[in-house]
C-alpha cells in the first residue's frame, strides 16, 4: 500500500478524519486535546497538521506539532498511526516531515516531543506499545531530558498524566548546556512557561521535583532512550 503525506492547512474533512479517525482511538481521555483545540490552532496557525493518507486518500497516520513563538520551540504533540499500518514505515514519514520540513520551516531553537514512558505505561492495542515506541524515537535520534516531567491537566476536569518523557528530537547547538550533552536550562523553561501557562506547575511534590531537576546551571543532561530504567519518572507526590 503506497503512503504518502500531505499537509493541512484548513479545517475539512480530512482535518476531522485525522482527528475522529487516527488521534481518538490512540490517546486515553486525558493525554488527548479537544477537536475544538484541533481547529482552533489550524486557523491561527500555532499548529500544524501532516496526514499520512492512503491511495484512496483516507487517513492512515497523524503528526501533530505546537510552535511556540515567543520560546521558539516546537513540539511534537501528536503522532499516531493505526493500528493496521503500524510497523510498515508510516511512522517514519511523519517523524521525518518533523524533523525535516517543519524544521526548515520555523527553525526552532528546539524540537520536543512528549512519550509515555514504558515502565509507567502499559501496552494496548488501541494505544499501541510504550517499550516499542521508545525504540521507534531511539532509532530517530531522540534522547530524553532528565527531568520528572508530567503532562499538565489538558483541560478542565481532566487530570495530569504522571509517567511521561519529554524528549529532544533537535537542538540548535547555541541552546545546549555548558556541559556535554545538556541542554540549557533556560530554554526548557521558557518552553513549559508558554507552552503551559494556563496549566503552570503549583506546589505539590511532583511540580517542586520538576523545578528542582531545572535547576542545573550546568545544562539538563539529554539520556538515552536505549535504558528505560535509567530514565525519570514523575509521580503524583
Amino acid at each position: 500500500m503506497t503512503i504518502r503525506v500531505v499537509h493541512v492547512r484548513d479545517n475539512g474533512p480530512l482535518l476531522e478524519s485525522l482527528y475522529t479517525d487516527v488521534l481518538s482511538p490512540s490517546f486515553p481521555p486525558d493525554e488527548l486535546e479537544t477537536a475544538e483545540w484541533l481547529r482552533s490552532g489550524v486557523a491561527d496557525g500555532t499548529l500544524l497538521v501532516a496526514a499520512a493518507v492512503d491511495q484512496g486518500g483516507s487517513a492512515v497516520g497523524a503528526a501533530i506539532g505546537q510552535w511556540s513563538p515567543g520560546a521558539r520551540t516546537l513540539l511534537l504533540v501528536y503522532l499516531a498511526v493505526l493500528p493496521g499500518s503500524r510497523s510498515g514505515g508510516t511512522g517514519g514519514l511523519l517523524l521525518g516531515e518533523v524533523t525535516g520540513t517543519w524544521q526548515q520551516r520555523l527553525r526552532p531553537r528546539a524540537t520536543f516531543a512528549e512519550i509515555e514512558h514504558p515502565l509507567a505505561n502499559s501496552a494496548s492495542t488501541a494505544h499501541g506499545d510504550p517499550a516499542a515506541r521508545l525504540r521507534f524515537y531511539a532509532r530517530h535520534g531522540a534522547r530524553a531530558l532528565d527531568i520528572p516531567y508530567f503532562q499538565p491537566s489538558l483541560r478542565p476536569g481532566s487530570a495530569r498524566v504522571y509517567g511521561m518523557l519529554l524528549t529532544v528530537l533537535f537542538l540548535a547547538p547555541e541552546c545546549a548546556g555548558a556541559g556535554a550533552g545538556t541542554v540549557a536550562p533556560d530554554v526548557v523553561r521558557a518552553f513549559l512557561d508558554e507552552s503551559y501557562q494556563e496549566a503552570a506547575p503549583g506546589d505539590d511534590p511532583a511540580s517542586l521535583a520538576l523545578r528542582h531537576a531545572l535547576d542545573r546551571p550546568e545544562g539538563v543532561p539529554l539520556l538515552p532512550l536505549t535504558e528505560p530504567g535509567a530514565l525519570p519518572i514523575s509521580r503524583p507526590g
